[in-house]
């Protein structure tokens, strides 16, 4: 991507609304302004400043449409280029007809991400703040939002500058050490730098404590329902979401593929996944997805085990036994407690099974809100029990530099309390500014930019 090329796209989403919003980024955006738009006042004359009138087309000498023109001249604008936008009826026909006339005068269509990427090109934002945008757009939770809200802000991006300036000083005072022999650092100060060291280490791994309460706002508490064939899994799923999602029936076996959904309750993003009944079958489909349950038993952060009140417990137990062996954390559904049977599975409570039991009718709704508060709670815990004063960690490239830093770090301590030369605590130092600098993008590859813009829709 040339950043010297004048580029364009929808900025809006690209079906019809009220308002379809046209971003024109580069060195000639102005120069297309008054070619596309025609008023009384000029957008170029005034700028920042939304101005009525009509759109047209320059080779047809038509109107397109009426709408706003804003000129957002260079460095004051969201890519650090003249920015030109126009906003106009939120007809998609309409915005292709003005995105051809812009095509045709010389701009380019923008590539996914591409204003944002030329933000940080720039220097307007860092990676961090650009990649925030994108968890911004995606955020599926007001909390969510408000964690990438926090990092575009620069929050996270200040807790990695707090770790590195120490850093950069004492690889500063060790360098100088090498240059000049004379000036060797006494013990006392390499016990200092050890401690910068340690202290910087300590600051990271708060960081990385916060991935999996991150990962958990971006995606979700991820909760597979688990059971033998026809305890009630599709209608607690049903009854969850509040929606007819998963096909109820008497058959046994209904359910043979996996049934993933994602919801909010409270504010608190939840993936519910729906599973094949665990059981032992001669069907070739069942038995697919059966093991395609089994197979989800390591994504899921809870499973909710379901299971008819009626069944007798040695029908279930085993199930839930091999199911417990794989250390994942597990809450006991005993359903149909509406049914006039004997209730076997009230009566048993075995808790080095199962961390927490419910009584529910996923039929009548009896019990179901108490599941969903404590589902609440569970996520809720996990969050409060966050200390997030230092930023929170959602993105799997800046915990992996971050993990880059840390083992780097560890050696340059271990180098500097065994005595060993200035050299190779430098080197290990310099790993580790180089892995936190990463974060930010003060160091980066064109492979890295590809992969991190490329997860944008146009127009951003």
């Amino acid at each position: 991507m040339s950043t010297e090329t004048t580029i364009a796209a929808l900025a809006t989403a690209p079906f019809p609304g009220g308002i379809a919003i046209i971003r024109v980024s580069g060195a000639d955006a102005k120069n297309l302004a008054p070619q596309t738009f025609s008023s009384s006042e000029s957008p170029i004359a005034s700028p920042r400043k939304m101005i009525f009138g009509n759109i047209v087309d320059p080779i047809k000498h038509e109107v397109i449409d009426q709408g706003l023109c804003v000129f957002m001249p260079a460095p004051n604008s969201y890519t650090g280029e003249d920015v030109v936008e126009y906003q106009m009826h939120g007809s998609l026909k309409l915005a292709e007809k003005l995105l051809t006339c812009l095509y045709s005068l010389g701009a380019e269509p923008a590539e996914p991400g591409e204003f944002t990427k030329r933000a940080f090109l720039n220097g307007k934002i860092d990676l961090a703040q650009a990649e925030a945008v994108n968890d911004l757009i995606n955020a599926s939770s007001e909390k969510a939002s408000k964690v990438a809200a926090d990092q575009l802000a620069g929050r996270f991006s200040s807790s990695i500058e707090e770790i590195g300036e120490p850093l950069r000083n004492a690889l500063a005072e060790l360098e100088a050490a090498i240059d000049f022999p004379d000036e060797d650092i006494k013990p006392d100060g390499m016990k200092q730098i050890s401690e910068i060291f340690k202290s910087a280490k300590n600051k990271i791994e708060v960081l990385l404590d916060s991935y999996d309460y991150g990962l958990l706002l971006k995606e979700g508490l991820k909760v597979l329902l688990a059971g033998r064939p026809n305890a009630g899994k599709s209608s607690l799923l049903n009854k969850l979401l509040g929606a007819e999602r998963a096909i109820v029936t008497e058959i046994s076996g209904t359910t043979r593929d996996l049934i993933e959904e994602s919801s909010l309750i409270e504010g608190y993003p939840f993936v519910f996944c729906d599973s094949a009944g665990l059981t032992n079958t001669t069907d070739k489909v069942e038995k697919i997805g059966i093991e395609l349950a089994y197979n989800k038993l390591n994504w899921a952060d809870l499973i909710l085990f379901v299971i008819d009140a009626s069944e007798m417990e040695n029908l279930w137990l085993s199930t839930l036994t091999e199911i417990v062996s794989k250390k994942r954390k597990i809450w006991l559904i005993v359903n149909k407690i509406d049914l006039e049977t004997k209730a076997i599975g009230r009566v048993y409570c075995d808790s080095s099974l199962c961390q927490r039991n419910f009584y529910i009718s996923a039929k009548n709704g009896e019990g179901i809100e108490s599941l969903k508060k404590a589902l609440v709670e569970e996520i809720s815990t996990s969050i409060v029990s966050h200390s997030d004063s230092s930023g929170v960690i959602t993105n799997t490239r800046h915990k992996a530099c971050l993990m880059r830093a840390k083992e780097a770090l560890t050696k340059a301590i271990d180098a500097s309390t065994t005595s060993m030369p200035a050299e190779i605590i430098c080197a290990e130092l310099q790993l580790a500014l180089y892995s936190l600098e990463e974060i930010v993008g003060k160091t980066y590859t064109e492979d890295i930019l590809g992969r991190i813009f490329s997860k944008f829709c146009i127009g951003k």
